[in-house]
């Protein structure tokens, strides 16, 4: 059931769990320090990174897929043949030509944008960011957090926090912590110094992670329906290489294309079907 804003702000208002979390709930003063910072940065780093790349060779083997088949589908023979054998009713991301994308897929824009056009606030938190941890337990010392960057910001870390299955208090100061000063609530705040890390290392880190952030929920936002899409064409390609009577017409007139289906049964074998990141899985229809 989606929840409204108004039903959201009412319950922020009226419950008195939820009013702990916007008011004057304070964030832990103990720092975190620089080697705990490095390891919590670097592994929320890498598994962007490892995501992206399974993303986008999920997405090359899909638009492969996608090509040959444009190509062969022009054959009037071919399409003889997938209608003799009860082949001619294909999954449709195979004749619309795109491997991503879904009726209920929204970008990162879009989604971004939701909570700056007119930002809801309930004590400093953005409801957007409220909503989207509705069905997640947050600890409460991540709502004073929120608190020190703008609300789309809020909603930028508490996606990433959801993507990355890590709804944590030290994830959270991390990305905060790297958050640039045009983003947060009061861009004249003095930063947090961290053991071992100097200005320059972390200004660095702050241009790396916003770049791997974003490329990393574009990625998310797609790969759920990608991964369903190619699903749905391994499952049609099997078929298709079981029909010997089809596998001789490749063989002799698109031995290449022949290769492709090939290459995506082996890929299937290689376990594509990574888990979509928790806030970003879509269904395809």
């Amino acid at each position: 059931m989606t929840v409204t804003k108004a039903e959201l702000r009412r319950f922020v208002e009226d419950n008195r769990h939820a009013t702990r979390l916007t008011s004057n709930l304070q964030a832990p003063q103990n720092p975190l320090r620089g080697p705990a910072f490095l390891r919590t940065y670097k592994r929320q780093f890498d598994r962007m990174q490892d995501f992206i790349r399974e993303a986008a060779a999920v997405r090359h083997q899909l638009q492969v897929v996608v090509n040959a088949t444009g190509q062969i589908l022009a054959n009037a023979s071919f399409r003889a043949l997938l209608q003799a054998h009860d082949l001619a009713t294909l999954p449709s991301i195979l004749t619309q030509g795109s491997p991503t994308g879904g009726p209920n897929s929204r970008s990162e824009d879009q989604q971004a944008s939701l909570c700056t056009a007119e930002p809801q606030l309930a004590g400093g938190v953005c409801l957007e960011a409220l909503d989207l941890l509705n069905d997640f337990g947050a600890p409460l010392k991540i709502f004073p957090l929120l608190r020190e960057v703008v609300p789309s910001r809020q909603v930028e870390i508490v996606r990433l926090m959801l993507a990355l299955d890590r709804v944590q208090f030290r994830v959270a100061r991390v990305l905060i912590a790297l958050t640039p000063r045009s983003q947060l609530t009061d861009p004249f705040a003095r930063r947090k110094q961290y053991e071992g890390i100097s200005p320059t290392r972390l200004a660095d880190m702050q241009t790396d992670l916003a770049k791997v952030s974003h490329e990393y929920l574009s990625a998310a936002s797609t790969h759920g329906a990608t991964v369903l899409n190619l699903i749905a064409v391994t499952g049609y390609i099997d078929k298709l290489l079981n029909n010997p009577a089809l596998v001789r017409f490749m063989a002799r007139n698109f031995a290449g294309h022949l290769e492709v289906y090939q290459e995506l049964l082996d890929f299937r074998e290689s376990g594509f079907q990574k888990r979509a990141p928790i806030a970003e899985q879509s269904a395809w229809i």
